[in-house]
């Protein structure tokens, strides 16, 4: 019976991850060109707020702070299945983490390299994946490398199920009051942090 009980919430658990996956990878497709078109206009309209180097600890404390504050913030919903419901704020949390590795790319005077492939290859980074289809070494630099639609897509989903694997695991309790907003807003906080120091150790080039 016990191995039963096992199994049935072994598979509750895949088919979990699987759904907020597939929900995460939706929300996400589109986001990137959106957030280089969206900040890409913002500095084209106002020169003056590019920022500089010394900018950076400041940029990823501003994007960190925000983060904490929508998944702390995010509705509570009773049960393990209420991950689900906060699809939107974990899409949130990313399109902030874009915004911010644009931002960084900016004041590291990188805006010519600044584009979709550049973006999802410092997040895959920051997941502690391998970049490799889309940013690829050459000596001391790392080149920015396009890619087809098809295959950027798939990148994204794959992208979708490391997040999710890794907020199920930081906030497997945000079901449960107090803690469970506790838990995603450190995990929101701690990957933005991350996300952004990834971005500024790179040596990225055209």
């Amino acid at each position: 019976m016990t191995k039963q009980n096992d199994t049935k919430a072994e598979g509750e658990s895949k088919e979990l991850e699987n759904t907020l996956q597939n929900k995460l990878a939706e929300k996400m497709m589109g986001v990137f060109e959106l957030v280089v078109s969206d900040r890409s206009g913002h500095f084209a309209k106002h020169p003056d707020k590019i920022p500089d180097k010394e900018s950076a600890p400041s940029i990823i404390n501003s994007y960190s702070l925000k983060n904490t504050a929508i998944s702390g913030g995010a509705s509570l919903v009773p049960g393990p299945w209420g991950m689900i419901a906060v699809v939107p704020e974990i899409a949130a949390v990313i399109r902030n983490q874009l915004a911010m590795i644009y931002d960084i790319g900016m004041a590291y005077g990188k805006s010519k390299v600044m584009n979709k492939e550049l973006l999802a290859g410092v997040l895959v980074t920051a997941m502690g994946s391998s970049a490799g289809s889309l940013l690829v070494m050459q000596g001391s630099k790392v080149l920015v490398k396009r890619v087809a639609l098809r295959v950027f897509q798939k990148i994204v989903v794959l992208l979708a199920g490391k997040i999710t694997q890794q907020a199920l695991k930081s906030a497997i309790s945000k079901w449960l009051p107090i803690v469970g907003p506790a838990a995603m807003a450190a995990w929101s906080n701690y990957l933005t942090r991350q996300v952004g120091k990834t971005l500024v150790s790179a040596n990225i080039e055209r």
